[in-house]
């Protein structure tokens, strides 16, 4: 187990992220040599490319000016069509004027004409034949940039991404997917806390083991039903007496616009990631803390809230003591309030997960500005431990061949860096809380003895992954208006491959109508119409066939996890 993780930002900060990037480029470059391809001659090329880039912008800009002289032209010989038009009517009322006009008008019409024939139209007709040509030189050097790239974009794989997270941090091993056998593991022996519901449906994973305990990243889109606010408005208006400053009596209009507005039931969506770490030590203790993001404030202001947080502390142990509580204030008062996991049920196994060392770990973490700071919250339960980070929401979690590939090396190589590096710095981060904790780095519990058999070749993880890889679109019901939450059921097993129900569940829309009685200016009440909108539920279930790239679904319309997927007939 690797001790400098301990203080994991003391490490990021003075060797992780730079050994991290040191083995990027290492890895980049072996790539680089082993593709043979000929660096001078693609940057040449891209030489070559920019330029005509910057021609065919400076050939566009040209056009849109030539263009706009053109317009103006135009509008100059329809005004002296009108003021040629407009002479004969004032020819009987003033000859001169009249003569005036038709010579300024005739005049204003052959001067744009010509200089549109002449001028204006010759020059958009050579621009634009050279923008073409300058386009058609563009692609033809993009086309050449391919070529050579081509032995080098053919060695990037899926996975290179675990593999050099791996290469940094050795403790860390990578799964293609969330294997059936690692989700028994987590579920017997790590008292697995499934994030998924039925208003939820997993979009994607990534899993493996750190320090020989499972983990799972998993992305889930999320449906909750919540309220919307509908407007409506309606105009009134009405006659009134009144006298005037004389005694008079007089009328006069009014008007009035009313507003009404109505709450109706609404379904929104939203994604979530989360981080699903299993490890036995202090498997008695549960607590939750959650992101107050502390980096933000200045000196004065962390002081106070210290200060106030201390003396909650303070009463709310008091009040345990009272109760029969177990609830005790740390000695370390700035990592106790900073942290704030004051629903902790067992103080013992609390002390023994933070250490002193671990408490200053995890307030250089929360206090750092640098990087991402208190942006995480962190759930506890038993023996499995739920992280959930705002950086995280943004990770993009799976990084596939085809995200390095380009026509330009320099673009490649930048792509390449920049993924990897971005992606250890989340993943990182996203452990980092736990990496702080000595307890987490004590051997794992075994695995299975026994090879178990198992009911599915796959997880419901990996079954909903799949589905939403092919696109819920593919699954609702064709009245459907909203995005789908897709629920799967496994039905059978037909050798290494899954015959499983995929349930869509969505909406239509209905558009409706409420009049709210609303009371004007004229003193009577008026019927104001809100239109709204109601989600009626819709459900639709399809079969669907997963099996692995090796042996793969014939009709697959997605390959992706290592797996295949396509409708089943059965």
């Amino acid at each position: 187990m690797d001790d400098r993780l301990l203080e994991p930002l003391k490490y990021y900060e003075t060797q992780g992220r730079q050994e991290h990037r040191d083995n990027v480029e290492a890895y980049f470059n072996d790539l680089s040599q082993k593709s043979g391809v000929d660096i001078d001659a693609n940057k040449e090329t891209m030489n070559k490319w920019r330029a005509e880039q910057e021609r065919i912008k400076d050939l566009a800009k040209a056009l849109r000016k030539f263009k706009i002289f053109r317009a103006l032209f135009i509008v100059g010989i329809v005004i002296g069509a009108i003021m040629t038009l407009a002479s004969f009517g004032i020819f009987g009322d003033s000859a001169e004027s009249g003569a005036l006009l038709l010579i300024l008008g005739a005049g204003a019409i052959v001067a744009c004409s010509i200089a549109l024939v002449k001028k204006v139209n010759p020059q958009i007709k050579n621009a634009d034949a050279l923008l073409q040509e300058h386009k058609l030189k563009a692609q033809n050097l993009e086309n050449e940039g391919w070529e050579q790239m081509i032995p080098l974009n053919n060695l990037f794989g899926d996975y290179d991404v675990f593999r050099l997270v791996e290469k940094t941090l050795p403790d860390f091993k990578f799964e293609e997917n969330f294997s059936k056998a690692q989700e028994k593991l987590f579920v017997d022996k790590y008292d697995f806390y499934d994030m998924q519901t039925e208003d939820s449906s997993m979009l994607d994973t990534v899993s493996g083991q750190y320090a020989g305990n499972p983990f799972v990243f998993g992305r889930r889109i999320v449906h909750r039903m919540g309220t919307h606010t509908y407007h409506g408005s309606l105009v009134i208006t009405w006659t009134e007496t009144y006298r005037d400053s004389n005694g008079d009596l007089r009328t006069r209009h009014r008007s009035q616009t009313l507003h009404a507005s109505v709450v109706k039931p609404k379904p929104f969506y939203h994604t979530n990631t989360f981080l699903a770490y299993g490890n036995q030590a202090a498997p008695n203790l549960t607590f939750s803390r959650e992101s107050n993001h502390v980096e933000d404030l200045s000196e004065k202001a962390l002081e106070r809230k210290i200060k106030r947080g201390e003396r909650q502390l303070q009463k709310q142990a008091a009040k345990a003591l009272k109760a029969g509580g177990n609830f005790q204030e740390m000695a370390n008062s700035e990592f106790d309030v900073l942290f704030g996991a004051t629903d902790r049920d067992n103080e013992v196994e609390f002390r023994l997960m933070y250490t002193p060392l671990a408490q200053r770990s995890v307030v250089a973490l929360l206090k750092d500005s640098k990087n991402y700071g208190d942006d995480f919250n962190l759930y506890k339960y038993g023996k499995c431990n739920i992280v959930m980070s705002d950086h995280g929401q943004n990770w993009k979690m799976n990084i596939f061949a085809s995200d390095y590939k380009h026509f330009d090396y320099e673009e490649i190589r930048s792509r390449f860096l920049n993924y990897n590096e971005n992606y250890f710095k989340s993943i990182f981060f996203d452990f980092a809380p736990l990496f702080s904790v000595p307890a987490y780095l004590e051997e794992p519990c075994k695995s299975l003895e026994d090879e178990p058999t198992y009911n599915t070749n796959y997880t419901y993880y990996e079954h909903e992954v799949m589905s939403n890889a092919m696109g819920y679109e593919r699954f609702v019901h064709e009245d459907s208006c909203t995005e789908a939450i897709l629920k799967t059921q496994a039905l059978t097993v037909a050798g290494e491959r899954d015959i499983i129900a995929v349930t869509a569940n969505s909406y239509t829309e209905i558009e409706r109508i409420d009049y709210i009685p609303v009371r004007g200016g004229d003193g009577n009440y008026h019927n104001v119409p809100v239109p709204w909108i109601e989600y009626i539920p819709l459900t639709k279930t399809s079969c669907v066939c997963i099996g692995s790239i090796s042996n793969p679904v014939s009709d697959a319309m997605v390959c992706y996890h290592g797996m295949s997927a396509g409708f089943s007939n059965v």
